[in-house]
């Protein structure tokens, strides 16, 4: 009994002696953290010195470049080719090794996105019966490309509706501003969703027609990159104010071009100008709210959905490019666009000999944006959140079924008829691009392809 109770005992003695071992490494390991984090923190702090006194040693232009770029904290802008900052370990964690919209879907219902950031475009209010602005023969450039323009963004360019004509603008206001009879689509219900979820970090959208904030998005959460028909406008020389009302009565009551530049001539004295709505023209800066809000945003977003744009207009065309590479980016469109189209392959088509399956991160969900994000919900369970039948099927710039038949078979071509194209392939090494650097400024600016 006496030998049981020693044996005990010195069992019990050396299970301590484990514990404070245990403990103790523990505590050495939180230290080697802490020193860690410390020697990251010091690190950064050398780097941004350095940043600065190389940019002091540029001038004026190079210390305002590196103050709008190369901000304490921030990250180099990516070069491109070769620029592969995460381990093969790293990159299967984004998405577990299945690049998919499932995957996306099991870990937002697991609470492993927090911060999503929704990027909206024209192809998310056609099926409200609002037209985009590129879709061949229904989008509103197809309508203004006969009426002799230099090109068909005129009618948006700020030095062209100053001094050449407004004309082109006034001409197309009636069609463009927004009515009662419009009313949210799917799409934008989605992002009121993501809200009601807490999950909506921030949503930026390129509309102007409002139907953003009649969806309830709130105001905290909404950037309209390019402005909206609501509220005061202003004249497009002088920036001497136009109510709303005045603005809205001139260009929806039917009055001929002629008399709505008369009504909108500006009251200033001695001024040329017209009046025109708070929207971005080509050429304006965007507004203050974008410029403030959009590097912090996407560096902290851990969720980028994209849905309905054709990524042509600089600076909103380089948001998705400017997340971190941990992030995943889920595309909601009629066809590859942007990143996208850099990083995926259409479906059909097969990587050259050599290449390497590398995407980790995007998936696109092709075809009408109203169905993607249908298809999503029911991934997340949220289809009663979701509410309604979608109020019809959009077509137009990511709001139309994908079309059969091959490459060149114009917006919304490519190969197949399928209206998916969620496991599609890497082709550049990195499924990435460069994060490219908004204009100067801010302006609004068309992307040439």
């Amino acid at each position: 009994m006496a030998a049981t109770i020693r044996s005990t005992n010195d069992c019990i003695a050396s299970i301590q002696k484990t514990q404070a071992r245990v403990a103790a490494s523990i505590e050495s390991s939180k230290k080697l953290d802490n020193a860690w984090v410390d020697f990251q923190r010091q690190f950064q702090d050398v780097i941004d010195k350095a940043i600065g006194d190389v940019a002091k040693g540029l001038g004026r232009e190079g210390r305002d470049w590196a103050k709008e770029n190369l901000r304490p904290g921030s990250k180099l802008p990516a070069i491109g080719e070769g620029d592969d900052k995460m381990t093969k370990l790293e990159k299967f964690k984004v998405l577990g090794g299945d690049v998919s919209m499932q995957s996306i879907a099991r870990r937002v219902r697991s609470g492993s996105f927090k911060k999503v950031v929704v990027l909206m475009g024209a192809g998310c209010s056609t099926s409200a019966g609002i037209p985009d602005f590129r879709t061949p023969g229904s989008g509103l450039y197809a309508q203004v490309e006969k009426w002799g323009l230099p090109c068909k963004e005129s009618v948006f360019d700020l030095s062209y509706f100053n001094k050449k004509s407004p004309d082109a603008f006034y001409r197309i206001a009636n069609d463009m501003y927004p009515r009662n009879t419009f009313v949210p689509t799917t799409a934008h219900r989605f992002v009121k969703v993501l809200q009601d979820q807490g999950l909506l970090h921030r949503c930026y959208t390129q509309n102007i027609d409002g139907l953003e904030r009649r969806a309830g998005i709130s105001e905290d959460r909404l950037i309209e990159a390019h402005g909206s028909f609501d509220g005061d406008g202003a004249c497009g020389v002088c920036q001497a104010p136009c109510c709303e009302q005045k603005l809205r009565e001139a260009c929806t009551s039917g009055f001929s071009v002629d008399e709505i530049k008369k009504r909108l001539k500006c009251d200033k004295e001695g001024c040329p100008g017209h009046f025109k709505p708070p929207i971005v023209f080509f050429g304006e800066n965007l507004p203050q709210r974008f410029r403030s809000n959009f590097t912090n945003d996407m560096d902290e977003c851990d969720l980028c959905i994209v849905m309905g744009t054709s990524l042509q207009v600089a600076p909103f065309s380089s948001l998705p490019a400017l997340v971190k590479d941990s992030c995943p980016r889920l595309l909601f469109n009629r066809e590859l666009v942007g990143c996208f189209a850099d990083s995926l392959l259409e479906e059909g088509e097969e990587l050259e000999e050599g290449e390497e399956d590398s995407n980790y991160r995007d998936v696109a969900e092709l075809g009408n944006c109203d169905d993607g994000v249908v298809k999503f919900c029911g991934l997340l369970g949220l289809q009663n959140e979701l509410g309604g039948i979608r109020d019809g099927k959009g077509k137009g710039e990511g709001g139309g079924a994908r079309k059969s038949g091959g490459k060149g078979g114009g917006k919304g071509g490519g190969k197949g008829g399928a209206l998916r194209a969620s496991v599609l392939k890497s082709r550049l090494p990195n499924a990435r691009v460069s994060k490219g650097t908004p204009p100067r400024g801010g302006r609004m600016q068309h992307v040439k392809a």
